[in-house]
């Protein structure tokens, strides 16, 4: 021991220490520092050996994983100090836990202690009646990792189906390298943060108090979420978006629905270094059915006519297993020579199970299409004369020259004709929307019918190689000439 280490040699100041005296001291410096070594013998301070295994639940809208680590830990009869570090990462220390998977009715936690000298780290204080090698589970969240969907779309030349490649990339910015790790992917479009906000509004916190009860909740409510088990379905794994290029083995995908939320696992596991990325396919569907539609819509495509490519998230596309995430799609389309031609990179929102996919892959070269004003005039004409506060229609024969009378009222008259070729080799459907404010009367031969108050819609089929002109009028009544706010249709 150091505390006695070469007192032989030290003198005091009436000389030097005989053997007998020395014998003494050190008998009692025995006697006294006896309870310390048993002490010492019974306290272990360990760090935590690595991983058997971990699980990562990453849950994209709030930046939160939960993640479960199992970890074999020799353990001695007694007291016992396991060492936990988070230095240089982004996990929440306040929401690490350890749990006894083995002997748990032996071994337990008494307290747990952060020492101020040794920041990032803290101390779990074990108890333990036997000496066993243990099996215990440490769950924690953290931030910095997500994932992406993205999509890969290729349109059969008739234009009819479509395959869909579906895939997810992992990215790791947490800090923390996660070797062969199961990862499951949730998605869902429930606002964990405005639960938890109402929750704690509910509870009436004091603001000093705030802050920490919603994090407490949104945790305690997001390791109950992600507790949950999953079904199955088929999935591969691609190549790694910044790892190595070769193809790694086929794997599989389990899915669970959890209110509006789907849990994914991928079956297997994923080593997913800090700073790295991993992208994954998750689902292939060969032949979803599709419908092309062409519609002129100002308000949602711009002023053009779009190419609209509808698809449904169903069995009967097969697809309907789960939500289809956020994420872009790539479409190309085969051509006559059995080459691919890229059609656009389009956003793809969150679908729910049955709900409908649209994407306007923009303008098609091979239809031609020309909205053209034809004509524009006025009648109906109101003066309105301050001079004993009068109206007159203008053509009634009361017409008078008076500079203080003003125009009341009046109807406008529009005339379009929209020019439609169809160059393609197969029939096609337009729709053509417009939006018709104020009180306005629709005219035209056509079977026009309102989409709602304001708007309305114009159905239209070209055959190959078709040329269609499609005439109509919009009157609308203007000041007091108005009596209402919607639009009406008469067929001529």
């Amino acid at each position: 021991m150091t505390l006695i280490k070469n007192t032989k040699t030290k003198q005091i100041k009436n000389g030097p220490i005989n053997n007998a005296v020395y014998i003494k001291i050190l008998l009692m410096l025995l006697i006294l520092l006896a309870p310390l070594f048993v002490m010492a013998k019974n306290i272990d301070l360990s760090t935590l050996p690595s991983r058997d295994s971990v699980q990562l639940t990453i849950y994209n809208s709030e930046d939160l994983t939960l993640v479960r680590e199992t970890r074999q830990i020799s353990i001695k009869k007694g007291q016992n100090q396991l060492q936990f570090s988070w230095a240089n990462t982004q996990i929440d220390p306040t929401s690490v836990q350890v749990e006894f998977l083995s002997h748990p009715a032996e071994m337990y936690l008494s307290n747990t202690t952060f020492p101020h000298e040794k920041p990032q780290m803290l101390y779990w204080n074990i108890k333990s009646s036997l000496e066993a090698l243990a099996t215990v589970e440490i769950s924690y969240f953290t931030s910095g990792i997500s994932w992406q969907a993205d999509y890969s779309g290729i349109l059969a030349q008739s234009g009819k189906t479509m395959a869909l490649d579906s895939f997810v990339t992992v990215t790791n910015h947490s800090g923390e390298n996660y070797e062969n790790a199961q990862v499951r992917l949730v998605i869902g479009q429930i606002n964990l943060v405005e639960r938890v906000n109402e929750l704690v509004r509910q509870a009436g916190y004091k603001k000093d108090r705030l802050q920490e009860r919603k994090r407490l909740e949104k945790e305690k409510m997001a390791r109950k979420m992600m507790a949950k088990a999953s079904g199955r379905y088929e999935m591969a794994a691609m190549p790694s978006a910044v790892m190595a290029d070769s193809i790694m083995a086929e794997k599989e995908v389990t899915k669970d629905s959890l209110s509006e939320y789907y849990i994914f696992t991928i079956e297997g596991t994923e080593t997913i270094p800090d700073q790295w990325a991993k992208r994954l396919r998750s689902s292939f569907a060969e032949t979803i059915k599709i419908d092309t539609i062409y519609r002129y819509r100002p308000r949602e495509y711009g002023n053009i006519l779009a190419r609209v490519l509808i698809f449904k998230n169903d069995k009967k596309s097969t697809l309907g297993e789960a939500p289809l995430p956020e994420g872009q799609i790539q479409i190309y389309q085969k051509n006559q020579q059995g080459s691919l031609t890229y059609i656009a990179g389009l956003p793809l929102k969150y679908t729910s199970i049955g709900d409908k996919v649209e994407l306007n892959s923009g303008v098609d070269p091979e239809i031609y299409f020309q909205l053209v004003n034809l004509k524009n005039w006025h009648d109906n004409i109101w003066m309105h004369y301050r001079k004993g506060n009068l109206y007159r229609r203008i053509g009634d024969g009361h017409l008078q020259v008076d500079h203080n009378s003003t125009v009341a009222g009046w109807n406008e008259h529009r005339s379009y004709v929209q020019h439609l070729r169809n160059f393609t080799d197969k029939a096609i459907k337009v729709e053509i929307r417009r939006l018709i404010p104020g009180d306005a009367l629709v005219k035209s031969h056509l079977e026009i019918k309102k989409h709602d108050f304001q708007t309305v819609d114009i159905h239209s089929i070209l055959a190959v190689g078709d040329k269609q002109e499609l005439e109509y009028e919009i009157l609308t009544k203007k000041g007091r000439n108005a009596k209402q706010s919607q639009v009406i249709i008469q067929k001529l």
